[in-house]
């Protein structure tokens, strides 16, 4: 169970990155009153966790209802989180890139603690991958449990930093949020080769399974 809580931790830690949404969370609150920027973090940590415990506890049953393998839904995570590293270590997830989206369309505070608080830098694609990944790796009822309390401390951990956001970002700097997203880019790359790895290994064991058969 610790294993499983190690694991999914640092897979949602790797994915959230706290430092980075900190960073993108000062730039687009940075015109705003304390208590709305507050307001904003709360509720978009509030919508991230729901979403993610949705797809914690039936996103395995989803999937089967669909018709979809685990092991082709790894490798379609694993390419999507790819993506998402690739990204991030070129520089187009920073802050400037959500900034300039909501810059761009005035929404009230409760559009922007769903997007881009919520969705995507909380709960986007990837953490929802990784969720179903490792909820699916769980035996029992319990260790869905386990990935579901990793989520909930990922969340609280993004929550302290958005509410930290401008210290920390005074604190980093330019170049210091720059070089911490491009290492966890690289971290997150690996992951995703790791997921695809595993998902393709799944497939071909499968195949050769019913052409034995």
């Amino acid at each position: 169970m610790i294993d499983l809580f190690i694991a999914t931790f640092i897979s949602l830690f790797v994915i959230v990155d706290p430092l980075g949404s900190a960073s993108v969370f000062a730039a687009i609150t940075k015109d705003m009153s304390k208590q709305d920027a507050r307001r904003i973090a709360l509720k978009g940590v509030v919508i991230a966790i729901s979403i993610l415990m949705v797809f914690a506890f039936i996103g395995e049953a989803l999937l089967h209802h669909m018709g979809i393998s685990l092991h082709a839904f790894r490798v379609a995570g694993g390419t999507l989180l790819f993506v998402t590293a690739f990204q991030m270590i070129m520089g187009a997830k920073g802050a400037d890139h959500f900034a300039e989206g909501m810059t761009s369309s005035p929404q009230g505070l409760q559009s922007l603690a769903v997007y881009p608080v919520a969705i995507p830098l909380l709960a986007g694609p990837g953490c929802m991958t990784a969720v179903v990944l490792h909820a699916s790796e769980a035996a029992s009822l319990s260790g869905i449990t386990i990935v579901a309390f990793a989520v909930l401390v990922v969340q609280l951990i993004s929550l302290l930093t958005m509410l930290m956001s401008v210290r920390i970002v005074s604190f980093m700097g330019h170049t210091g949020s720059s070089i911490t997203a491009r290492i966890v880019g690289i971290l997150l790359a690996a992951l995703s080769v790791q997921f695809i790895a595993d998902g393709i290994r799944g497939l071909m064991n499968a195949h050769n399974g019913i052409a034995g058969f």
